[in-house]
């Protein structure tokens, strides 16, 4: 009989002299394995220095990931790409969302800020700058998107220029001039700055102007 001492657990794994099999080794080896891993204390990156990786709150996974594909216009299939999700905090690839839920989260946290907006928007006493642009999906659906522009104080007293996506509005007839034009209104009419039209600039300009 010969003894091998196991070099994690330093328990003896005993074996016949004449077997020349390694089944029992083979079986310490991944009996051992797991417990040591189990007994490990989870440890983060931030305790060996790493900075930026701190604890996420699950719940805050959705939130995190509509923002993420909403402010830089991210495909929503990127956050399911393989390639992609190594990049990801482990927290996140756990309670990742599928894709049709970032969109619906995406529109939930529009529809919140859109009061909010609105009350800026009319709050406003400089020029407003209304961009649309119109584009086909993959999918095939024709949207029509509305942007607003405006010059707003930063630090020190510079001026920026800030945009805020209005609505995108998926349209279903015909684009003629007439049709647009409505759907355009409908979008102004619901943020409360139609009264700011200037007809003037609106025949003359690819850009609308708003002002007071």
């Amino acid at each position: 009989m010969i003894g091998y001492p196991c070099k994690m657990c330093g328990t003896l794994i005993n074996r016949p002299m004449s077997d020349t099999s390694c089944g029992n080794l083979n079986k310490h080896i991944a009996t051992c394995t797991h417990k040591n891993e189990a007994s490990k204390p989870k440890q983060s990156l931030a305790a060996f220095g790493v900075t930026g990786t701190g604890d996420i709150n699950p719940k805050e996974v959705p939130q995190l990931c509509a923002v993420w594909c909403a402010e830089a216009a991210r495909p929503f299939a990127a956050l399911v790409d393989a390639s992609h999700q190594p990049f990801l905090h482990p927290t996140v690839v756990k309670h990742l969302p599928k894709v049709h839920v970032v969109s619906k989260d995406i529109h939930l946290v529009y529809s919140v800020i859109q009061h909010d907006y609105r009350a800026v928007l009319n709050a406003h006493s400089g020029a407003l700058y209304l961009g649309v642009n119109a584009w086909q999906s993959p999918n095939a659906f024709d949207i029509l998107g509305v942007v607003i522009y405006r010059l707003v104080e930063g630090h020190g007293g510079a001026m920026n220029l800030e945009s805020m996506p209005l609505d995108f509005v998926c349209l279903s007839e015909s684009h003629t001039g007439k049709y647009l034009a409505d759907t355009v209104r409908l979008v102004v009419e619901k943020f409360g700055i139609q009264d700011k039209v200037s007809q003037t600039n609106l025949l003359r300009l690819p850009i609308w102007i708003f002002q007071d």
